[in-house]
Parts: C-alpha cells; sequence; structure tokens
C-alpha cells in the first residue's frame, strides 16, 4: 500500500509542493550561477526552500514587515531575481524528474515520520514550541512559550523558516512539523545525490549518477558501521546489551561497554528515524546547498578564472544563515571553506598577485555578507556556551573503527589509486574527505565546553561535528570508488569490495524504515488523549500582548509543558534544564518551577496572587498532567481564581479575574 492522507491534510501538502516547485522554476537561474553543471533544479529546489523560509524571518526580524503578513515575500524575491538574470536553457523534462524524485522520496519522508506521528518524545516539544511560537508571532524573536515574558535565546531561525512555509501554505503548526521533517528528508536525499554526483561526474556520467542514487539510499536509511558489527556480528561483539534497538548506533561510546566519558555519534538516518525537528536536521539541506557552493567555487578556482562575486556572496549567506540555525556548521562550513583557500592559493597563476588580490576580495565580501546575514539573530541573542577548552578524554581507537570502518577501504582505494593527470578531478573528493577525518578526530582534543557534567562533556561536540561528518563519509566515500570503477579490470573489481561495506550499513534500514502503508493523517497530537481538547481550546485563545498561562513544569523530556509546546502560548517555565542550558542561568530557571508548584498547591491567596501578578498570568491549566505533577494541588482554592472556560474529560482551563490580585 501506498497509504493516504485525508483530503484536507492531502491538500496542505499539495499546497506546499506547488510553492516550492514554482521557487525552484523562479530560482532555477540564480541557482546555475551558484552551482554551474546540470540542469540546476536540484540546487534550485535547495535554494527555494531556503529563500522562502528566511525572507519572511528576515523582514520581521528587521522589523519591516510582520512576519505572517511577509509570507510570500521570499516567492517574490526568486521571481524578481529571475527576471534580473534572465532566461535559462529550457530543461522542462529534467525539471519534471526532479519533481517527480522529490515528490516520492517526500512521500518516504511522510512514512518515517507519520509511522511514529505523535509529537512527543525527545526533543519534540522543544522543537514544537519554537515552531509554534514562531508562527503566534507579529516580530521576531518570538515569545518564548517555556520562558513567560522573554523572547527566545536559542538557535530557532530554523523553526521560524519551518513556520513560514506553514503561514505561506496555510498549513496549522502542527501538520507544519510534519510536512517539513518529510521534506527535509526528500531534499537531503536530493542533495546527496547532486553532490555524489558532482563529486563524480568526472569519472564516467552514469557510474556518478548510480554512486549517487546509493548516497541518497544511505543518506536516508543507513547506519554507521556499528550497525554492522552489533547487527549482523552481536554474539562476537563486546556488547553488554541483550538485543541491537536503533539508538545503540549513536549510544556506544561511554554506553556499551559503560564508561564515565559519554558520547553521541548521530547520522541523518538516525534523526529521520526520530523525528525531531532540531537544528542540526533542519540545517541539513541548507548545509549541503553551501557544500555545493563550496565546491563550485574551489571548480572555478581550478580552471584559473576569476572569482565569481555571487557565488562568494551566496557562501557569506549560508554561513550567515547557518549562524542563526546551527551553529555549529559555521564551523564545518568554514572548514572545508579553509581548505579551498588553501588549495586555490597554492595554485600556479599566471599572474600570482591578481590571482591572491580576487581570492582575498571573495573572502571579505563572504565574511561581510555573512555578518550581515547573522546580525539580526546575533543581535537578540545572548551565547550560553562557556569557551573551547581540551578534551578531558579521548575515544579508544577500536571504538572509532567500530563507527567509521567502513569507509577506509574506500579511502585507501582512492589514495592508492590518485593519479597526477587527473588531480583536478580528485582534489574535490579528497577535500570532503579530509574535512570528514578532521571533524572526527576534533572531539579528541577540543570541546565547546556547557552546562553538562563531565560524564557528558564531550557528547554536544562530538554529535554536532560527527553528524556533519557522517554525511560527508556517505558523499566523499561513494565518489572515492569513481576513479577504481572508471579504470575497470581488477580496480572495478576491488571498487566493489570496498563499497561492500558502505553498503552494509543499510542492514540498519530495517530497525527504522517506515512502510509507505503508515501514512493515514498528518495528526501528532494524538499522544495528548483526553487533554487534546484542552489543548486545542489554549490554541483557539487570543491573549493579549504580554499574557501568560500557568501549567505543570517538570523535567526534560517528560509530559509537562505540553500545552505551551503544543500552542506557542508563553508559560510561565516549560522545562528547567532547557531553560537553563538557553540563558545560563539554573537559578532563575529552578526559581520558576518551585514558583510553578507553590501556586498549583499553596494554602496562600496571597502567594498565589504575587506570582499572578509576577508574570501577567491570565489563564490557569488544571489538567491531568497537574493533577499527576502535584498530587497536592489545591483545586478548591485554584477554582475560586475566576471563571471556568473550558471544562472536559481532560481538565479544565481557567481564566483569571487578575483584578482580585492586582
Amino acid at each position: 500500500m501506498i497509504g493516504s492522507l485525508p483530503p484536507t491534510e492531502l491538500a496542505m501538502v499539495l499546497r506546499t509542493l506547488v510553492v516550492l516547485t514554482l521557487g525552484a522554476w523562479a530560482a532555477r537561474p540564480l541557482a546555475l550561477r551558484l552551482v554551474p553543471g546540470g540542469t540546476g533544479w536540484v540546487a534550485a529546489l535547495l535554494l527555494a526552500w531556503a529563500v522562502i523560509g528566511w525572507v519572511p524571518w528576515a523582514l520581521a526580524a528587521l522589523g519591516v514587515t510582520p512576519f505572517d503578513a511577509a509570507a510570500p515575500a521570499g516567492l517574490i524575491g526568486l521571481m524578481a531575481a529571475r527576471v534580473w538574470l534572465g532566461p535559462v536553457p529550457n530543461a522542462g523534462k529534467e525539471g519534471l524528474v526532479a519533481i517527480t524524485a522529490l515528490t516520492v522520496l517526500f512521500w518516504f519522508g511522510m512514512a518515517q515520520r507519520l509511522g511514529l506521528a505523535d509529537l512527543t518524545g525527545l526533543e519534540k516539544f522543544t522543537d514544537m514550541g519554537l515552531l509554534a511560537a514562531a508562527m503566534r508571532a507579529e516580530w521576531m524573536p518570538p515569545q518564548d512559550a517555556w520562558y513567560a515574558g522573554a523572547s527566545v535565546n536559542y538557535y530557532y531561525v530554523g523553526q521560524a523558516m519551518a513556520a513560514s512555509w506553514g503561514n505561506v501554505a496555510g498549513v496549522p503548526p502542527a501538520e507544519t512539523y510534519q510536512i517539513t521533517m518529510a521534506m527535509l528528508f526528500a531534499l537531503t536525499g536530493l542533495a546527496s545525490w547532486r553532490l555524489t554526483v558532482a563529486l563524480a561526474a568526472g569519472f564516467g556520467i552514469q557510474v556518478a549518477r548510480v554512486l549517487g542514487a546509493a548516497a541518497a539510499l544511505l543518506m536516508l536509511y543507513g547506519g554507521n558501521f556499528h550497525s554492522i558489527l552489533y547487527t549482523l556480528f552481536r554474539g562476537v561483539m563486546p556488547a553488554t546489551n541483550e538485543a541491537f534497538y536503533y539508538p545503540d548506533s549513536t549510544r556506544f561510546i561511554g554506553f556499551d561497554p559503560p564508561g564515565a566519558d559519554k558520547a553521541f555519534t548521530e547520522f541523518p538516518a538516525y534523526a529521520f528515524a526520530v523525528g525531531d525537528l532540531h537544528a542540526h536536521v533542519i540545517a541539513t539541506p541548507i548545509f549541503l546547498f553551501g557544500l555545493m557552493v563550496v565546491l563550485a567555487i574551489l571548480w572555478r578556482g581550478l580552471l584559473q578564472e576569476a572569482s565569481d562575486r555571487i557565488q562568494a556572496a551566496a557562501l557569506g549567506w549560508v554561513l550567515g544563515l547557518c549562524a542563526a540555525i546551527n551553529a555549529w556548521d559555521v564551523a564545518v562550513l568554514g572548514l572545508i571553506a579553509l581548505i579551498v583557500v588553501l588549495v586555490l592559493a597554492v595554485q600556479k597563476s599566471p599572474a600570482p598577485a591578481a590571482w591572491l588580490d580576487r581570492l582575498g576580495e571573495a573572502i571579505i565580501l563572504t565574511l561581510a555578507v555573512a555578518f550581515v546575514t547573522a546580525a539580526p539573530f546575533l543581535g537578540n541573542f545572548t551565547p550560553f556556551a562557556s569557551g573551547i577548552e581540551a578534551a578531558p578524554a579521548r575515544t579508544p581507537l577500536w571504538q572509532l573503527l567500530v563507527l567509521y570502518a567502513h569507509v577506509l577501504p574506500a579511502v585507501v582505494l582512492f589514495v592508492l589509486g590518485w593519479r597526477g593527470t587527473s588531480t583536478g578531478k580528485q582534489l574535490a573528493i579528497a577535500m570532503v574527505l579530509v574535512a570528514a577525518l578532521i571533524l572526527i578526530a576534533l572531539p579528541e582534543a577540543v570541546i565547546v565546553r556547557d552546562i553538562y557534567g563531565l560524564d557528558f562533556a564531550r557528547a554536544n561536540t562530538m554529535f554536532k561535528l560527527t553528524f556533519r561528518a557522517q554525511s560527508l563519509l556517505v558523499i566523499g566515500g561513494l565518489a572515492a570508488l569513481a576513479p577504481a570503477i572508471a579504470r575497470g579490470g581488477v580496480w572495478f573489481a576491488v571498487a566493489l569490495v570496498a563499497a561492500a561495506p558502505m553498503v552494509a550499513t543499510l542492514a540498519y534500514a530495517p530497525h527504522i524504515y517506515q512502510p509507505l502503508s503508515v501514512i493515514r493523517s498528518l495528526d501528532g497530537l494524538g499522544f495528548l488523549g483526553d487533554e487534546r481538547a484542552l489543548v486545542e481550546a489554549v490554541g483557539q485563545l487570543d491573549p493579549a500582548p504580554g499574557e501568560t498561562l500557568i501549567e505543570a513544569s517538570g523535567d526534560a523530556f517528560g509530559e509537562t509543558a505540553r500545552v505551551s509546546a503544543m500552542t506557542g502560548f508563553p508559560t510561565v517555565i516549560g522545562w528547567a534544564g532547557h531553560e537553563w542550558l538557553w540563558r545560563g542561568d539554573g537559578a532563575a530557571a529552578n526559581s520558576r518551577a518551585a514558583r510553578v508548584r507553590t501556586f498549583y498547591t499553596t494554602d496562600s491567596d496571597a502567594e498565589r496572587c504575587a506570582i499572578i501578578r509576577r508574570f501577567n498570568i491570565r489563564y490557569a491549566i488544571l489538567g491531568q498532567v497537574e493533577q499527576r505533577t502535584y498530587p497536592d494541588l489545591n483545586t478548591k482554592r485554584l477554582l475560586g481564581l475566576g471563571a471556568v472556560l473550558y471544562d472536559g474529560a481532560g481538565g479544565k482551563i481557567l481564566r483569571i479575574a487578575q483584578e482580585r490580585c492586582f
């Protein structure tokens, strides 16, 4: 079965696809300028997705136009760019193929999301809260749904871009979440294909396309080497768990066997399986588009052509966008760009001084555009990392091999087959592989310090850097086979052997794959049970500026803070641990959580009124979660605060008569 959606939800999907198709058509001249080669359709889809999402946020962040009113601005901007750049070669057939491929991948991505459709678990409350808050907002940054009275101090721009798409396609927040995850899945697959084809095309276009298809498949469904060893050969591996569970491949160092130094090694297939609309996932297609631009700059430089200012500006825009979505990608793309600069700086040139001047001009332009792009976000953001320091631990070599050894045969074959006559073709592949290896090595030397204790000191640094390294290994590792395949004979046979461990990472697929038959509805709120009507009633409220609600607060990844997360309506405090991380102030976050407990349990109306005044609370949630979180909840006193606005099986919404406290 291929699955189906109710007509109203199918219309939401079709509107999104139509807008993206129109945007890609408009973006194609610019995409061909930025990423020459091919028909430009894949790059245009990636560019359209980013621009249509980003422009409304930028206008609202700069105070130019309210966020919802700016929804079509990105598409209008792309149309203007098409008129400015003029006509491009017709590629209607190729465009139809690209849109068809996008739609097919989108449908498979929809299955990955809807197989476990509920918007609960892991970071979904966080991500949904940021998305819903953005869709409620008039200006950026939005009000923090989990910290009443303050704007978001986190990398929220990716979720705001998803909100732009929800606005332009007329899709509510919860459904926007599901559609966005499916679209990110599709765009990641297409970008992986396009990058691999670009890297391998110099050794035969047909082989490159096959390798590109393999890259898309491995990116979306493949694991790391751990998933092979611990699935197929578990009996001879040093495992402490009886059976393989798919997150095991991301929670290996310090977990199996247990150790004091715990680290995370996630990758795209895992991210799409769990379905968190988190910063690193949202940024993936944008990062891959940035990589396309970097490669285009490299190839232009190797041909001794003058730097293209539009390419340099586009790279700066991507870097600035990454600074606002997932700051780690600034470092990763910056590393790759630095490698390109070093390669180009040592190129022989008939006029070396002029060549270096042009290179320097491109660097300055890139940095300037990056700063301007990031400024609207950075101007309202207080960093919460406490600095860079030496890594407190090292990963045993055998564990690194367990995670990454599947790419080693391809790398060795690539090095052994290096030919001076094809250096230009091979340099880009080598650059991608070198960047991946550096990203894997960095957490062994340094970390970015955050609030977590010594046990998890390396966790976030390794997570964010190796997440990108995994993608680079898939793309670069498969492209590295192309030179040997092109040589034929024994080289071809050895290339097949080298490909085997990479292809074998699809042993991960049976653990995560969701069949198309699971596509039945975009509904992600079923987990709310009897509380669903209560939460939906809150979503319909139209609070005055500064008004907040109060609901149960609790530990991260639990059931509390669900009303604010699903609606974007600011609450006094959501998950206190998250706000501690985002604001660097654990005392303030925990103090709010203590006040919420006092509000629900105290016998003192004076204490309760002081809390109401402090946070301008207009609505109080008396739901099942509040009853479970605060067994001594003082219902009688609470009901005396105002009128019951909603009363159902899931609980009550109380509209507080604030005049009783002011």
